[in-house]
């Protein structure tokens, strides 16, 4: 390494580490479970230990995400940047925190597996993971997987860079490069100019080729700048369009054809800590309906109105346990926080049962079945580790029903992803504000293409975002 790009590394490190130092201990992060396959468990840092893991569970620092030998799981953070368990892996959230100047600071720590950190934060905010004793630093728009086994880790940079300190001496690496460290050896380190894949690898590369089209790169609702938590699954699942009266609206597909169904039907209520009860909606694309903006129900059907939460350049904002509904059909119920015993345990509060896992609008989009592309796993990480769930890895609990990509998805898998891809729509009325695009692949096998059809509530394009010529009103 030139004696250039020993000073560079160095002055970036010390420039990191200069930020972390002065950072403010503001604890005001929440980010969610995004994903969740298979047998997977969580601890929601309020003392009640491991439990079984609810899709759309806020994560606050101090959680902990624990997967079976056959459970894959998500952690979408607010900005994009995420973090993907694989089979039989242990991680810890040690700091979710946000500093004097705005910045995240986003801190994981393996303690067993397979994981991957997919960073598409802001240049200005810090990524660590903690394996092995080390502490590396992931940079901006850079992917990393790390594979723990035992005292040993190896980290690989599948974009990007990352780097760490070792012995005294900072080590960087970049794109396609691995090494591996040992917690028992403090000056040891084994360097390789390559990358040897593994299965899992296509099952990580598939969630975020998922994520960089409907959300990161997605034109659907406007610009790149509203993509955030929750938005690759908003723009799959359903579609805006422009309501007279209530500005900017989103429906999932399939609701106006649901008589009876209603957004807060199935779920749970999560207890976590600073948080109180909040709301854990059973469908994939329940994360922002449920905590930002509010509900409202018209001849159409339910509608999800964002109000402000997109104000600042589409920067989500004004998080709550449960965004309310402000105009219910006749005799409904808004749904209410549970009450918060003083002392005692917290459980979650199963409400309802669609029976199927994750949950669906019948005509809407069926959940992608991202695991069928692992095709070999016989070479599962952490299997003969001692699990948590009181014996080996591999003995927890009764599996998950099995989903085989359904017929319905034959059409996408032949476009080389499990889901379908996007495809544009037009705009309605003239305008050049938003652009649309169609849906994803609804069950009776066709694929959203935003034509006109006409429904109780109206004429509106399927699958689309609507122009219009002002901002969003608030339901009134």
């Amino acid at each position: 390494m030139s004696g250039r790009r020993v000073h560079w590394v160095a002055c970036w490190c010390v420039v990191l580490l200069a930020a972390v130092a002065a950072q403010a201990s503001s604890h005001v992060r929440i980010v969610r479970l995004s994903y969740v396959d298979g047998k997977v468990q969580m601890d929601r840092a309020n003392g009640q230990g491991l439990e079984r893991a609810i899709l759309n569970a806020p994560i606050v620092e101090g959680s902990r995400i624990v997967t079976g030998s056959d459970g894959l799981a998500e952690v979408e953070f607010e900005d994009n940047s995420v973090v993907r368990l694989g089979e039989a892996t242990d991680v810890v959230f040690s700091q979710l925190l946000l500093n004097d100047d705005g910045n995240k600071v986003n801190e994981v720590e393996l303690v067993r597996g397979t994981m991957y950190f997919d960073a598409r934060s802001s240049k200005h905010d810090i990524d660590r993971v903690i394996a092995a004793k080390r502490t590396f630093v992931v940079r901006h728009d850079s992917q990393l997987r790390f594979m723990m086994i035992g005292d040993q880790v190896q980290v690989a940079a599948l974009t990007g860079e990352a780097q760490f300190e070792n012995n005294g001496q900072f080590v960087r690496i970049t794109k396609n490069q691995s090494v591996t460290v040992d917690s028992t050896n403090p000056a040891g380190l084994v360097l390789a100019k390559s990358v040897d894949s593994i299965p899992l690898d296509r099952w990580n590369k598939e969630r975020s080729d998922y994520q960089t089209v409907y959300s990161y790169n997605n034109i659907g609702a406007g610009s790149k700048s509203m993509s955030g938590s929750g938005f690759a699954d908003l723009a799959y699942y359903g579609g805006f369009l422009f309501l007279p009266g209530y500005g900017l609206a989103w429906q999932p597909y399939g609701a106006s054809n649901w008589i009876g169904w209603d957004p807060y039907m199935s779920g749970n209520w999560m207890f976590t800590p600073g948080l109180g009860y909040a709301w854990a909606s059973a469908f994939p694309w329940g994360w922002m309906p449920s905590h930002y903006g509010s509900w409202f129900y018209t001849a159409g059907g339910w509608y999800w109105s964002p109000g402000n939460s997109f104000k600042n350049g589409g920067a989500v904002t004004n998080w709550q346990p449960v965004a309310p509904v402000v105009k219910g059909p006749v005799g409904y119920t808004p749904p209410t926080p549970p009450s918060v015993p003083i002392n005692g345990p917290h459980p979650a509060i199963l409400v309802g049962r669609i029976g199927n896992s994750p949950a669906y609008l019948p005509g809407g989009p069926v959940p992608p079945n991202f695991r069928s592309v692992i095709q070999d796993h016989s070479g599962l990480t952490g299997l003969n580790a001692r699990s948590s769930y009181g014996g080996n890895a591999g003995t927890y609990g009764a599996s998950h029903n099995s989903r085989a990509v359904s017929p319905s998805h034959a059409s996408a898998a032949q476009n080389g992803h499990v889901f379908a891809t996007p495809q544009y729509s037009g705009v309605m009325n003239g305008g050049t504000g938003f652009q649309g695009w169609g849906g994803g692949m609804g069950n009776s096998g066709h694929q959203s293409t935003g034509s006109m059809h006409s429904g109780t509530g109206g004429t509106h394009m399927g699958g689309s975002t609507v122009s219009h010529g002002g901002p969003p009103s608030n339901p009134k």
